[in-house]
């Protein structure tokens, strides 16, 4: 049963007296050897032709119903042709009766069963086990509990500490009997995980009774040789009703004790599992976290145990195992692992939980044409066969069958996907206090300071509102109220927001389908764009040049008489095509516009908040400090708020008479989560993450150039990248190719987007907890896509 499991005890029943209850009630002459038992009294029973039995004395609490839930089962599982297994079979006494009932010396009800020896190797001392090993295990789990779904016992529904089902209440109510920090804390980051990615899924899980402790001591082997086969299972006394999956978990949770390999003994067992009685997408998600939730449970009631006895070492060394498989188990990510598995079973070669029918495909087209009726028409879908999104975890968004997509694009989600700590802060706040800026609170302050103190030090007032697009409005107020101007320089395909004044100062939608041109006070300079534009290179000299049409604009302003209000810009291009802009050329038009009276506008609504791995704020990179900045997307992990960053100078400004009050605008629930958006950053290294999981995809996607000519141009800053498709070396955008490539990662679920002026360029920008595991999958895959689309 337990993980620190068997353990001989001082009985009162002795060899002897055990052999005279087996001649009283079965009529067998026999030698007797008392064998180890974590609750009951086991004896080896042999008799003089060499044929043997183990005899069972349940403790005096036992339940009879469960006793009999035991038998039944294994009755059951003969009478199923359990093949080619061998489990215990229960004999009969001279009464007729499964169960014999006892009174040891106390008074105490004892109830003794018979069962049939069965002969094998344990698992656990197998020396020499290997992955077909590992797949008969798997097969032989499946077969248990396709067996199985037709049994039923009043019994096993009973509350079992075992049973994971119940693993959150069990972890949460034993975790402080843990006695040392930081094994504690691995507990509680078990207990998080369980919390996030096994309890949402709960209704999904198909349930039934399991014997739910197919452990390496109730698991034989035919021998001890490298060829021998899984030929038995013994030991029912933990049978429960509870979540199919459980049975998996268990014995995965098992057999990945004392490996560093354990995602690949995970994978091997469960792949094998899949293919007889198969997965769906829930069970295929949770699996992982229940694995690593056994092994809490089990050095959770380790710590009960070892209290109740302080001095039996034995206890604290046999739960070592189950501590070095939970260290093991910590250095994964869970959803990418349980990615991995997801894509294990549904290839083409196994078992798709998609049904054939027509019930999905006509919920899509329902939605489709509820959409159509109700919301605006340019309201667009992603992908010819759009996807139904319910939930997201992690760097993942999970649609209607549970099947996991690796989310490659959304920089709003920007700490994970309903990011734990984020969601508590906002419930937490949502539950206490939710009103506007004009009653005093401390979540605005507390929040404010946390986010000036990521700025330079001039950069000291903020401003909250509710979007991206209201902040770049608000930050045309105050380039007008500081410099009396609307006179503003914008840059050739940027986008700064949806409201009227976003789009004004938005090359890309004013010069795109549907726009009506730059307005008079709306000056477009040219797009630095190092690798298609006039100048190539990232030098000094390439940002100087790009620089030069700004001053160039500035000297026509002032030639026409008119006076600079601003230059607004985002610190890296987005929808121009994620482009990283050569080095000095902000520095270089930012003292051009200072010259002039304008101020200098940031906007780094899709590229803050340490996107960039080095520093908090894409400007930085430049080596300058804007006057103005903008905040939105990542800021609140997907809840709608939004800032501006100014000086103290700018701000005074803004004091014309006139209140400024926004309603939503840091409300307390937003702060707070703001605040834990800040916290996760910080907490989890996120920026470090974003610095090295992005360099490795770059030199990846380097090594992939050399492959293929159609990738034109590699570049981003920490997890902000582009890659660029071209025909030729004349760079005739590889635009078709390119949406194609989009389609197919989409089959292979990954989503992804393009961006740029020919929409050409893969846009990557995923929430920072990617990792080097994800990349290896998107390599992977690009790699197939792109000698698909090159044929």
């Amino acid at each position: 049963m337990a993980m620190e499991a068997l353990q001989t005890k001082v009985v009162e029943y002795s060899p002897n007296s055990v052999k005279m209850l087996a001649q009283k009630h079965f009529k067998i002459a026999v030698e007797v050897k008392a064998l180890p038992g974590y609750d009951d009294l086991n004896f080896l029973l042999s008799d003089s032709a060499g044929k043997r039995f183990i005899l069972k004395i349940a403790n005096a609490d036992a339940s009879l119903a469960e006793l009999d839930m035991q038998n039944s089962a294994m009755n059951y599982l003969d009478q199923q042709h359990f093949q080619p297994y061998q489990l215990p079979k229960v004999i009969k006494n001279q009464s007729g009766y499964e169960i014999t009932a006892l009174q040891d010396k106390h008074g105490r009800p004892r109830q003794m069963r018979l069962l049939s020896y069965v002969a094998g190797t344990f698992y656990s001392e197998h020396k020499r086990l290997n992955t077909t090993h590992h797949q008969q295990l798997g097969v032989l789990l499946a077969k248990l509990d396709l067996s199985l779904q037709g049994f039923s016992h009043r019994a096993a529904s009973r509350h079992f500490d075992w049973d994971l089902k119940h693993a959150e209440s069990v972890i949460r109510a034993k975790v402080d009997l843990i006695s040392e920090q930081s094994r504690r804390k691995q507990v509680l980051t078990i207990l998080s995980l369980f919390e996030q990615q096994v309890s949402p899924f709960k209704a999904e899980l198909p349930q039934g009774v399991i014997h739910n402790d197919v452990n390496d001591y109730n698991l034989l082997l035919s021998s001890a040789d490298e060829d021998a086969e899984v030929v038995g299972l013994i030991d029912f006394g933990d049978m429960v009703h509870s979540y199919q999956i459980n049975e998996l978990a268990i014995a995965c949770a098992y057999a990945i004790l004392a490996t560093d390999t354990p995602l690949e003994i995970i994978k091997t067992i469960t792949l094998a599992y899949h293919q007889h009685r198969p997965l769906n997408g829930a069970e295929i998600w949770v699996l992982l976290p229940l694995i690593a939730a056994r092994l809490a449970v089990s050095v959770c009631n380790s710590a009960e145990a070892i209290l109740a006895e302080p001095d039996n070492d034995y206890l604290m060394v046999s739960a070592k195992p189950a501590w070095a498989a939970i260290a093991t188990l910590l250095k994964l990510d869970a959803k990418s692992a349980s990615f991995e598995l997801q894509r294990l079973c549904f290839s083409s070669n196994s078992p798709s939980p998609i049904t054939a029918d027509n019930t999905q495909f006509e919920r899509h087209q329902h939605i489709l044409n509820q959409r159509e009726q109700r919301l605006f028409k340019t309201l667009s879908v992603s992908y010819q066969q759009p996807l139904i999104i319910e939930r997201g975890q992690g760097q993942f968004l999970l649609d209607e069958n549970n099947i996991a997509y690796l989310d490659m694009v959304n920089n709003v989600c920007h700490v994970g996907h309903c990011h734990p700590a984020v969601v508590a802060a906002g419930q937490t706040q949502m539950a206490k206090l939710n009103t506007n800026t004009r009653y005093l609170n401390d979540n605005i302050l507390q929040y404010s300071q946390a986010l000036l103190k990521t700025f330079p030090e001039r950069l000291s007032v903020v401003m909250f509102v509710n979007s991206g697009s209201e902040a770049n409005e608000l930050a045309m107020r105050l380039m007008r109220c500081k410099t009396q101007s609307d006179e503003l320089l914008v840059v050739d395909g940027a986008y700064h927001g949806n409201t009227n004044k976003a789009i004004e100062i938005s090359p890309y939608k004013f010069n795109g389908p549907g726009g009506e041109g730059a307005a008079a006070h709306i000056h477009v300079v040219p797009m630095p764009d190092p690798y298609r534009g006039e100048h190539k290179g990232m030098s000094i000299t390439t940002g100087q040049a790009y620089a030069l049409p700004v001053e160039q604009a500035i000297v026509q302003l002032q030639q026409r008489g008119k006076t600079l209000g601003g230059y607004i810009c985002e610190s890296l291009q987005g929808v121009g095509g994620n482009l990283i802009m050569p080095n000095g050329y902000l520095k270089a038009v930012y003292s051009a516009v200072r010259k002039a009276g304008g101020v200098c506008i940031a906007d780094e609504v899709q590229v803050g908040f340490g996107r960039v791995g080095t520093h908090w704020w894409a400007f930085e990179t430049q080596d300058v400090v804007p006057d103005i900045v903008t905040l939105g997307k990542p800021i609140g992990n997907g809840h709608p708020m939004a800032a501006v960053v100014t000086t103290k100078e700018i701000a005074d400004a803004f004091v014309t008479g006139m209140e400024y009050f926004n309603t939503f605008g840091g409300n307390p629930v937003s702060c707070a989560i703001g605040k834990a958006v800040l916290d996760a950053i910080d907490d989890e290294n996120m920026m470090q993450n974003a610095q090295h999981t992005g360099d490795y995809m770059q030199a990846s996607l380097q090594l992939l150039k050399q492959q293929f000519d159609i990738i034109g141009d590699i570049r981003g800053l920490g997890l902000f990248i582009g890659v660029e498709l071209v025909e030729d070396e004349q760079l005739t955008p590889a635009t078709e190719k390119a949406k194609t490539l989009v389609e197919w990662f989409k089959s292979r679920h990954i989503l992804l987007s393009l961006d740029g002026p020919f929409s050409n360029v893969l846009k990557i920008k995923p929430p920072m907890v990617f990792n080097h595991s994800n990349v290896d999958y998107f390599i992977e895959q690009l790699t197939q896509g792109l000698s698909q689309i090159s044929k």
